[in-house]
């Protein structure tokens, strides 16, 4: 008979154990002073007595319990009346009277957590275990004796324990218990520290590997898993998604085919957040629901920039059409997935859908990965999750100038699942540096593939020239002596 998923109460967690951890198990949280590991404990606690109606035990070796629950107000973790009640139960003790209590069959304690009502139990921390015996293998004795006697009580354990990340091999605690959880608060950058939770081990049950976003707020611990494609078919319709640019539209056949995850790339100054509002104010003025994420400008510059060019978002914004998401300070690329995620799914629930969504810059996120070779991977994921809520989705990104051989600077990794993809780019045209947009890739459907000029002209917003008859005349002239001096037309 398979055993029942115990529900751990912290956001994310639940989703890396495939729905939690299995009922009885033994499960060591190891990390660094200050990871957070007192703090997961007592989450998994509160969370069974308020939600589960399943009663805790904590037992702790190094704070008085007026101590830590001072420290779970600081969550609005009230363990008081719990403890009144008799849904929370705390021993403060020492390890070599704790060991005692549990193996003797007449003690108080064993006879508490015999009678059955206990199921979850938080121990904090097991390395203090090592103060009753420096001898291995006696070490082993108790701590095998102690595992034992929590699964014969069919108790859902957590047991803490400080490690120093420097030791290499596999320690003793981690081959006894029934699963291992890490917490990480490592540097990723010369200025940035990030928290990280990793599940090493869980016997019997399935997880998502690797190391995923943990923060700690004000209501406790949340984990951002690493999102991950799933490799679902995507549904397309033909219907064509105007983008708001004139010109645009006649270069890719009729607009973005709904759903599609679209690329805008080019050089700093080239237009391609004039061309995100753009896109974003043609659906949201049209009565679609619209979500801007922005890491770089806040909303008062993108609603001032969208009004240099003609349009007025603040309407929009105010009856809920428009959602802008500004991330400020340090960004982090899991986090911002599941915050998107959630910002789809309520718009669905409350009958305003998104249609449109834009990202402002993928560039920002690069620099935030701990290991940049997975941001390819990450923008697949990204573009799953838009197309399918069937949003058709503009990302933007920083490129460096083309080489003369034309080579694209887009990474073939990163442009793998996109629908679309459009360059900006600078020209320099006689003595004048001009902006031109190329159609690099559009898939499914035939379209321009020239290299046309791009205007960005106040009160109007961008406009993309595509015929011979809209290019300026020197334009023309130029390419007219481009033509007789190469031989194919002759001009009299």
């Amino acid at each position: 008979m398979s055993k029942r998923l115990v529900k751990t109460g912290i956001a994310g967690l639940d989703i890396v154990l495939d729905g939690g951890f299995l009922e009885g198990d033994t499960v060591l949280v190891q990390g660094l002073p200050g990871s957070g590991k007192t703090t997961f404990g007592l989450q998994f606690i509160y969370y069974g007595s308020t939600q589960c109606e399943e009663t805790g035990l904590i037992v702790s070796f190094e704070e008085f319990p007026t101590q830590m629950l001072r420290d779970a107000k600081n969550f609005n973790w009230d363990f008081e009346p719990l403890i009144q009640n008799g849904k929370v139960k705390i021993v403060a003790s020492s390890p070599h009277a704790f060991y005692h209590q549990i193996r003797d069959p007449n003690s108080d304690l064993n006879q508490m957590l015999s009678e059955g009502k206990i199921k979850r139990v938080f121990i904090d921390s097991l390395s203090h275990f090592q103060r009753i015996t420096n001898d291995p293998i006696e070490l082993r004795e108790i701590l095998n004796s102690l595992l034992n006697r929590l699964r014969q009580l069919q108790t859902t354990s957590i047991l803490t324990q400080e490690i120093r990340w420097s030791e290499s091999e596999v320690s003793l605690e981690q081959y006894a218990v029934d699963a291992v959880v890490q917490l990480f608060f490592e540097s990723i950058n010369k200025v940035q520290r990030r928290r990280f939770l990793e599940v090493l081990k869980a016997r019997g049950q399935s997880f998502q590997s690797g190391r995923h976003s943990m923060e700690i707020t004000n209501k406790g611990i949340k984990v951002y898993p690493i999102p991950v494609p799933r490799g679902r078919e995507r549904e397309l319709t033909m219907r064509r998604v105007t983008t708001g640019v004139p010109g645009l539209d006649r270069m890719l056949g009729g607009g973005f085919l709904e759903g599609f995850a679209v690329l805008v790339a080019g050089e700093t100054g080239t237009g391609k957040s004039t061309f995100v509002r753009q896109f974003i104010a043609h659906g949201v003025l049209n009565g679609e629901s619209g979500l801007y994420v922005s890491l770089r400008e806040d909303p008062q510059r993108i609603l001032q920039s969208a009004r240099t060019i003609g349009i007025n978002l603040t309407p929009a914004l105010e009856n809920g059409n428009l959602i802008i998401h500004y991330v400020t300070g340090d960004v982090d690329a899991y986090k911002l997935f599941w915050e998107v995620k959630d910002l789809l799914e309520k718009g669905e629930k409350e009958g305003k859908p998104i249609r449109r969504a834009a990202i402002d810059s993928l560039s920002d996120l690069v620099a935030t990965f701990p290991d940049p070779t997975y941001m390819p991977q990450y923008l697949q994921a990204l573009v799953e999750l838009f197309t399918l809520h069937g949003v058709t989705s503009v990302i933007t990104l920083s490129t460096k100038a083309t080489d003369g051989a034309g080579h694209s600077p887009i990474d073939p990794d990163l442009a793998r699942g996109i629908d679309c993809i459009l360059m900006l780019q600078c020209m320099l045209v006689h003595d004048h540096v001009r902006k031109a947009m190329t159609v690099v890739k559009m898939r499914g459907s035939e379209h321009d593939t020239g290299v046309r000029t791009v205007r960005i002209n106040d009160g109007e917003g961008m406009l993309v020239e595509t015929g011979f008859e809209g290019m300026p005349s020197f334009i023309r002239k130029l390419q007219q002596l481009a033509q007789e001096q190469s031989g194919d037309v002759h001009i009299s």
